[in-house]
């Protein structure tokens, strides 16, 4: 089998949120045949695992999806280069399966019938709900103000996710939330749960143990050009650190991520966050810490930060969004609460009781594990692949 897959960042080697999806779904994917993935943004991977081969469209090279403003809410209109790069390149691989990731690339479902190839549209949130949470966000002057062009975002976006889970044969989500969600906006041919992935199976040997929790070193880790991540940073810098500032004892933020806009970088000079902008390394950064901040408002999906934290030992304290489609228990798995400025307090809280903290930590760890291995993922993807009818 020949599979094509069509990705927004280069998924080699897998810093954050969507590289990571996109890389396990490569390698579950490489299993069933040879990988030729394709990214609209940054280089060619400098490696990349078995049976994958990577490119980048060309026509997009210098072009960012990310801070270049778009006529539609989620859709990256493509530019008739770009579109007819990728065009060619499903020509001349001539796969027998091409997954697209998300709405942003959605554009590129309509070359399907001019290729018979099965698709796939994977979606790693319901980005019409993204939209809806963004708009709810803002004050109630700036919703009142801009009314009529929010309407025309949350219609547009809508249509958006609709249409496009439609054309595809098969749609992968990372959570039944998120089936839910997309299920309830109209007709969807076939929606497979596919799970997130531990982004890197290494850190699970980082060690767990009291003496790790007793200090206020806290890691925070996502894709800085995305919306929601930038919201979280805010709500870290003006809501947690005065907590832990008055707390009476040393405390210490890092932020890391690929492609930080202006607004982080200000964000972390000004409330002393330490910050990390595409980090080569991700387990040492993990490896310092003993707590995991995300105190996400916004986005959908299940969040790979939350895995990530969780399998490399780190005791994590979110909202509940931030966990939502995960099964997680409050108390047990994870520090919980809805106030950014409350999850310092029980941060500082447990910092006291260090073993309370490293046996949170060791059930975390063990659930990631049982629910988000690369052979649980590969297992849901092959399950998923082979329930796609032939063209032929």
């Amino acid at each position: 089998m020949k599979i094509l897959q069509f990705t927004v960042d280069c998924p080699f080697p897998p810093v954050s949120g969507g590289e990571i999806r996109n890389a396990a779904n490569a390698r579950a994917l490489a299993s069933m045949g040879e990988v030729l993935t394709v990214s609209l943004t940054g280089a060619p991977a400098p490696s990349t695992p078995p049976n994958i081969r990577h490119r980048i469209i060309e026509a997009a090279r210098g072009r960012d999806l990310w801070n270049r403003r778009s006529p539609h809410p989620t859709v990256h209109m493509m530019p008739d280069d770009e579109l007819a790069e990728a065009d060619a390149i499903w020509k001349e691989f001539a796969p027998d399966l091409v997954v697209i990731e998300e709405i942003p690339l959605s554009q590129l479902l309509t070359l399907a019938p001019k290729h018979r190839a099965r698709t796939i549209l994977d979606l790693h949130n319901i980005d019409s709900r993204t939209v809806a949470d963004r708009i709810a966000g803002l004050t109630l002057w700036q919703q009142l103000r801009g009314w009529r062009q929010n309407r025309r975002k949350r219609a547009e976006a809508r249509d958006a996710d609709r249409h496009a889970a439609a054309l595809a044969d098969q749609v992968w989500v990372c959570s039944r939330a998120d089936g839910m969600l997309l299920s309830a906006l109209g007709p969807v041919n076939d929606i497979r749960l596919i799970a997130n992935p531990i982004p890197d199976e290494s850190v699970l040997s980082l060690p767990i143990g009291a003496e790790r929790y007793r200090e206020l070193s806290l890691c925070f880790i996502g894709h800085l050009g995305y919306f929601p991540n930038i919201d979280a940073v805010k709500q870290i810098g003006r809501a947690m650190v005065p907590r832990l500032a008055t707390s009476g004892r040393p405390w210490s933020i890092t932020v890391a991520g690929r492609n930080p806009r202006d607004v982080v970088r200000g964000l972390c000079t000004k409330h002393g966050l330490q910050l990390i902008e595409n980090p080569p390394h991700l387990p040492e950064l993990l490896g310092h810490a003993g707590y995991a901040p995300i105190p996400l408002r916004f986005g959908g999906g299940t969040r790979i930060k939350v895995l990530e934290a969780m399998a490399a030992g780190l005791v994590v304290a979110a909202t509940e969004k931030a966990v939502e489609g995960l099964g997680l228990q409050a108390g047990r798995h994870f520090l919980s609460s809805d106030d950014a400025g409350e999850l310092a307090s029980k941060i500082i809280d447990l910092a006291i009781r260090p073993q309370a903290a490293a046996e949170m930590a060791e059930i975390g760890r063990a659930f990631v594990c049982d629910n988000h291995s690369s052979a649980a993922i590969e297992k849901q993807v092959n399950q998923a692949v082979a329930a796609i009818p032939r063209t032929d």
